[in-house]
């Protein structure tokens, strides 16, 4: 049926793409389907009784105030209590007025897409890399540029030669979007050299970070590196981070932390996209906090998707032949996979499928077109049994083409 409405939609609303993120929700939702696509949480780690207790307890004490409009900016208490984190965390100058409470750091991205990116900008993203932040950046009107991502991610050196590149054509790079730990989709982390080279590139060519950072808290192994808000000494950086890791997904709670004025802007942003963060939600989670459970539930959390990646590590070297290989994350839900140069893993995602096997395919987070021997595996959500009868299966599948 024609869309009969197409020739009045925005520039903005053309420039949108739909992500790969419908067909991945498609799939999960077919019953009998043994999924390793979605990177949601387990939700056997949800913590239903603490939420259940605390919902209790504050609706009965104050729901005139829970259930009532709060402020664009969100909770204040909330605020003070993620900048002391953020101070833990390195960030030693976070304070309140520096953060935003925002419905998951998917509104981050996009009100900061909103404050800082207008029609003909460049971003320079990974290839590589997470497509709801560059979904939001498309959405302005920006054009993305890829860089290639390592097994230490992002490839500073070449994101320099890339910037100068663009910059002499006459095109104004305005930004680079990057997830730096346990990276959606390949696991990569960003080194604490690549960290600083990026923020002095960012003074080079005069550009923005976006730091998107959903996974840093759960950490498997090695020792935490500090963000890349918390070694910026210039301002550049826009760190979002989202609570549906550690805390609930369906809360759709997060949090954004930048220079205070671009925060001020991003509040005004904000103020015409939903008025506020849930009010409600934001009580919970300041309650969560402030009895120490959020930090119980994050240690948690780390065993409980540390035994996944490890299991699921385990099945991979039991089926994988040797001509497929795939990372080993330190954090975070994903595992990426690369076939033999000349494969296309959208025809062993075909045959997987008709086997009630569904895993993610590379190609929709590269902006450049490649990436079409890859795919990515989430443990997150999958149980081990799950896991082992999805592995196996693409293993045979693998083998069978392979002869």
């Amino acid at each position: 049926m024609a869309d009969r409405l197409a020739h009045l939609y925005s520039q903005e609303t053309l420039c949108a793409q739909p992500s790969a993120i419908r067909e991945i929700c498609a799939l999960v939702a077919r019953p009998e389907i043994r999924s390793l696509a979605g990177g949601w949480p387990d939700p056997a780690v949800f913590p239903r009784e603490e939420i259940a207790q605390i919902a209790a307890e504050l609706l009965a004490a104050k729901a005139d105030v829970l259930l009532q409009y709060g402020s664009t900016e969100g909770l204040i208490e909330l605020r003070q209590e993620l900048a002391q984190r953020c101070r833990g965390e390195g960030d030693a100058r976070a304070k309140p007025e520096d953060i935003i409470i925002i419905h998951g750091s998917q509104q981050g991205m996009d009100l900061a897409a909103h404050v800082f990116l207008e029609r003909g900008d460049v971003v320079l993203v990974g290839l590589p890399t997470y497509f709801g932040g560059t979904g939001a950046a498309m959405s302005r009107g920006a054009e993305l540029a890829g860089v290639p991502v390592d097994l230490d991610g992002l490839n500073t050196e070449l994101l320099d030669r890339e910037a100068a590149r663009l910059t002499k054509a006459g095109r104004r790079v305005k930004g680079v979007y990057l997830v730096p730990n346990f990276q959606n989709p390949t696991g990569a982390t960003l080194p604490l050299e690549r960290r600083r080279h990026l923020l002095e590139l960012a003074e080079k060519h005069d550009f923005v970070i976006f730091e998107d950072d959903p996974y840093g808290e759960l950490r498997y192994e090695g020792e935490r590196l500090p963000s890349l808000k918390a070694l910026d000494q210039a301002g550049r950086v826009v760190h979002l981070r989202s609570l549906s890791k550690t805390f609930s997904p369906g809360m759709r709670l997060g949090w954004l932390v930048g220079e205070t004025g671009a925060v001020r802007q991003m509040a005004v942003a904000k103020q015409f996209t939903d008025s506020c963060t849930n009010t409600l939600a934001q009580y919970l989670l300041l309650e969560f906090i402030r009895r120490g459970l959020l930090d119980k539930r994050i240690e948690a959390n780390v065993a409980h998707y540390r035994r996944k990646r490890d299991f699921m590590l385990t099945q991979l070297q039991a089926h994988f032949p040797a001509e497929v290989t795939w990372n080993r994350p330190a954090g975070g839900f994903f595992i990426f996979v690369h076939l033999p140069p000349d494969w296309d893993a959208g025809e062993l995602l075909r045959q997987a499928v008709e086997k009630n096997v569904a895993f993610v395919t590379g190609a929709p987070f590269f902006v450049d077109g490649s990436g079409k021997n890859t795919f990515r595996l989430s443990y997150s959500q999958a149980s081990q049994a799950d896991i082992e009868a999805a592995v196996a299966e693409l293993g045979r599948l693998i083998k069978g083409r392979l002869g």
